[in-house]
């Protein structure tokens, strides 16, 4: 029996193996390259984000280069940017070389993690391996759905590879790559709960929530769908849960979970199609509890869970993009769990084929299958060489744009636009006024202000005025313009020469203009009359009126100046002269973390109608203003709850390894 189950734990890393080397030989380019031909993709953000953790690993906790400023939860989930910055810093290479290195890496170990799920759950060998090969050379997304195809591969096209080079789903890839582990560990500790079991389970759940968000709601229903499986484990599951929440929760407190809950659904809302997406959730639902007692009786456990998870992964996409119905925030980008889910549901319906045949049947039918994957992985290979576009990032308008602000305009804040916004923080420290995730962003007019510049939605004539208000109420010292004969691949202006004759050309080149932003001061500290703070947020793009004498303010050559002095990330100090009754407004996103004294004594900082900073420190005179970024009551409690369910593991598991050990007996 043993000698069985060596002999099928080496045949079974051989296939792991093989699954991997299969993959590697697909997407080889993607290991060694830098920079790839579309840039219009995020992955510059994530690129950034690692960068900024391999330079400032000592004082990460205010991220000042996205969005007028953030915490550093608000950035993205940390995972992918910290393996990253940690290749980075090891290795020697570049941000970009690791960046995809990683994305090889997590690509080629997709199928594997696949394979390794299934066999320990179906203990079939064959099913797993099909399930990965399914995985690693079939699309059936692409079959499924006619929008998701591209010329000229059509249904044949490798639909992950496309969604991580083209899309840059970087992030998305690696939590699909976890995942299977995730829920491997989680049925064992479910079936047979243990220290191990469920320490393995809690950690890498924690990694999938730390990764991606579209990886931990895939997460949540593939539990769902264990859970109807095996009709227990359920206390297990909300225990690994919770504590894999609390151990990840200083990366995902609850304020950021009430801000990603309020930004979900400005992309496509609630209704599509006219049918509400809570509707269409609760049909959703009656046919998963449908599915569920029609298979209740399969033989196969494993197989039961794959038609059910596949319900879950297809309605997504397929609602998104076929009937326009929003089932869950950006429902298309499931695409990805709809490949797998489907992988394992190919897999077993072929194995369910050739079991029941003779066999010079099933020798036929391996044949033609073997010949059809062999196809398959070329026409991969070929689609994955044209994708993985190799480019020299230094003859990129991006690159010079990024380049010329970092010379010229060092620290200042810039409205960097279209692709160059993904890109300047890859090569240079500056702060911008853009370029973050918007499902993440903090403040809501600053995507308010965004939206508006690049759109200039009912603007009309006065277009060029209102973006102009927008740049000098949050203390941009410039902005970039993609022209409509740019070599950048996204174009977000609408109206891309409305700047011209209204502001000082800086640069331009390419089809790319930097114009300057006339500011009284390249300072983001500004003294203002109390009768200047913005106390009413503004609705929407076009209504000015709550911040007009906010910004006549800045414009004010009467007031005194202030000049900030960024001493850290987290500290700056800002040293004017001003009178009572008059305030310090900063241009930086304001939360409850931030602190500030003057001469040892506290200063109240509270928000103003436009999601910034504004401080009464009482001074008539000279004045210094000490400005630090701290911690509130969230961010030490989260600390608290994940130290402890840390200390948890490690106690468990060193319990665990001291009992087994031979001086215990």
């Amino acid at each position: 029996m043993s000698e069985n189950r060596s002999r099928s734990t080496w045949i079974g890393l051989g296939l792991a193996l093989f699954l991997f080397a299969l993959n590697a030989w697909i997407c080889h380019r993607l290991f060694a390259v830098e920079f790839i031909g579309n840039l219009q993709t995020n992955e510059g953000a994530f690129m950034s984000i690692a960068r900024f953790f391999r330079d400032h690993w000592n004082d990460y906790r205010w991220f000042p280069w996205f969005d007028g400023g953030m915490p550093i939860e608000n950035a993205y989930q940390p995972l992918l940017p910290v393996i990253t910055a940690v290749i980075s810093a090891v290795s020697g290479w570049s941000i970009a070389r690791s960046f995809h290195c990683v994305l090889a890496v997590a690509y080629c170990l997709g199928p594997v993690t696949l394979f390794w799920f299934a066999w320990d759950w179906s203990r079939s060998l064959s099913l797993s391996f099909l399930a990965g090969l399914c995985f690693s050379l079939v699309s059936p997304a692409a079959l499924l759905i006619p929008a998701l195809r591209v010329a000229p591969a059509g249904i044949s096209m490798p639909l992950r590879l496309y969604n991580l080079v083209y899309y840059g789903e970087g992030p998305h890839i690696v939590a699909l790559a976890l995942f299977p582990v995730a829920l491997l560990l989680l049925r064992r500790a479910m079936e047979r709960p243990g220290r191990w079991s469920i320490a393995g389970a809690i950690l890498a759940c924690a990694a999938v929530v730390l990764t991606n968000a579209f990886g931990a709601v895939g997460l949540a229903l593939g539990v769902l769908c264990i859970l109807v499986v095996l009709r227990r484990g359920l206390l297990v599951a909300l225990m690994v849960g919770v504590s894999a929440w609390m151990l990840a929760s200083p990366w995902l407190p609850p304020a950021l979970i009430a801000t990603i809950t309020r930004n979900s659904w400005t992309e496509r809302g609630f209704y599509q199609g006219g049918i509400s997406a809570s509707a269409a959730l609760v049909a959703l639902a009656v046919a998963f509890v449908l599915l569920a007692l029609v298979t209740r009786r399969m033989e196969s456990p494993f197989e039961r869970f794959s038609l059910l998870l596949a319900l879950w992964m297809c309605a997504f996409p397929i609602a998104y993009v076929s009937a326009g119905i929003t089932l869950v925030p950006q429902g298309n980008r499931y695409q990805i769990e709809m490949e797998l889910a489907l992988a394992l549901v190919l897999a077993c319906l072929l194995v369910r084929v050739i079991a029941h045949r003779g066999m010079l049947v099933r020798g036929v039918l391996a044949a033609v299958l073997l010949v059809l994957l062999l196809h398959q992985a070329r026409t991969y290979r070929n689609f994955a060489h044209n994708l993985i576009r190799v480019i020299d990032i230094q003859q990129t308008v991006e690159y010079k744009v990024a380049d010329w602000i970092g010379r010229n305009l060092p620290g200042q804040r810039t409205m960097v636009s279209g692709d160059a916004a993904w890109l300047f923080n890859v090569f240079e420290d500056g702060p911008q006024f853009s370029a973050g995730h918007e499902i993440l962003a903090p403040n809501f007019i600053q995507q308010i202000a965004v939206f508006q510049l690049y759109s200039g939605l009912n603007a009309g004539d006065r277009d060029a005025e209102i973006s102009l208000f927008w740049l000098k109420a949050f203390g941009n010292q410039a902005v970039t313009v993609p022209g409509a004969d740019t070599r950048e691949s996204y174009q977000p202006y609408t109206h891309p020469r409305k700047f011209d004759g209204l502001l000082p050309v800086l640069w331009r080149q390419d089809g790319d203009t930097i114009y300057r932003v006339p500011q009284r001061s390249a300072s983001l500290a500004h003294v203002i009359p109390k009768e200047a703070v913005v106390v009413r947020r503004p609705v929407h793009g076009l209504d000015l009126g709550p911040a007009q004498a906010y910004v006549a303010a800045l414009d004010d050559a009467l007031l005194p100046g202030a000049e900030l002095t960024w001493l850290k990330l987290s500290r700056a100090t800002i040293h004017t002269t001003m009178s009572r009754g008059q305030l310090l407004s900063v241009q930086v996103t304001y939360d409850p973390a931030w602190r500030a004294h003057v001469g040892g004594r506290d200063v109240p900082i509270r928000k103003d109608g436009l999601g910034l900073m504004i401080l009464d420190p009482a001074c008539d005179g000279p004045c210094d203003v000490e400005l630090f970024y701290g911690a509130t009551a969230e961010t030490w409690f989260c600390r608290v709850m994940s130290a402890l369910v840390a200390a948890g593991l490690v106690t468990a598991l060193g319990l665990r390894s001291r009992r087994n050990s031979p001086g215990s007996r």
